[in-house]
């Protein structure tokens, strides 16, 4: 009866989330745009992507796919945003990104909140339902639209997806993968070949279909490690072989 339940609020959701995109003219496909290093709207063109954030505010690409803006730390908190969704603060519980204690984030969510109908959760480092940070959070009860998620675990699809759907259940509202792939941009640089390229094509193959088929998954974006096989571009800004496989699943 329980798992009933969770598919009939799960279709619910996928029903209300799609009717939102398609109402955009957008899929699911993103990718976190690296625009500091010189990419643009010839990569979101080439990967074939309908939505991109910069982990800032504002976009100086002008390209088809929808911007996403993000509140990434306090020091951002006064951005001029107007949209209809902001993504918030990017990993709090990391002391090398926004780093901010929960009372503190508590404290600013509802100037976040006052940037777009829609606000998507913080973004843990760490994991967003066992962990200390993110369910400390919620307990505030702030106005969270969605849920974002990080993930960099490996070329393994069963626990990505298991990992998703826990954090989906866990506080029953859609999901948006903001940031994944089998490794970060630090594991690329440390071990490039550690995942071969038809494992990260299996992974990109099977994950992509899957949250294009679930209804708890609302958008999802590649992180580019950009070494090693977790790369979506090489030195050039050309799709790497990585980069096609994400271009071309569905």
């Amino acid at each position: 009866m329980v798992q009933f339940f969770k598919l009939v609020l799960w279709s619910v959701l996928g029903a209300w989330g799609a009717t939102n995109t398609l109402a955009q003219g957008l899929d699911k496909k993103g990718v976190g745009l690296a625009e500091s290093v010189g990419l643009g709207a010839q990569q979101l063109q080439n990967l074939q992507v309908a939505w991109y954030y910069s982990w800032g505010p504002q976009s100086a690409v002008h390209s088809s796919a929808q911007f996403v803006p993000m509140v990434f730390s306090v020091r951002s908190i006064k951005a001029n945003i107007h949209g209809p969704v902001v993504l918030g603060f990017n990993e709090p519980d990391n002391a090398k990104q926004s780093n901010m204690t929960v009372p503190e984030a508590l404290r600013l969510w509802p100037q976040v909140v006052g940037k777009a109908p829609r606000v998507g959760s913080p973004a843990m480092a760490g994991n967003p339902v066992r962990g200390d940070w993110l369910p400390a959070f919620m307990q505030g009860q702030p106005k969270v639209d969605f849920m974002t998620l990080h993930w960099y675990k490996g070329a393994d699809a069963a626990k990505f997806i298991r990992d998703v759907q826990a954090l989906c259940e866990a506080y029953q509202k859609p999901v948006w993968v903001t940031e994944y792939a089998p490794q970060t941009a630090a594991q690329g640089k440390a071990s490039p070949d550690k995942y071969s390229q038809a494992q990260v094509n299996q992974f990109i193959r099977e994950t992509v279909a899957w949250m294009n088929a679930s209804p708890c998954v609302e958008r999802f974006a590649w992180h580019d490690a950009k070494r090693g096989t977790s790369a979506l571009f090489d030195e050039q800004g050309q799709l790497t072989d990585t980069g096609l496989a994400y271009a071309q699943a569905r």
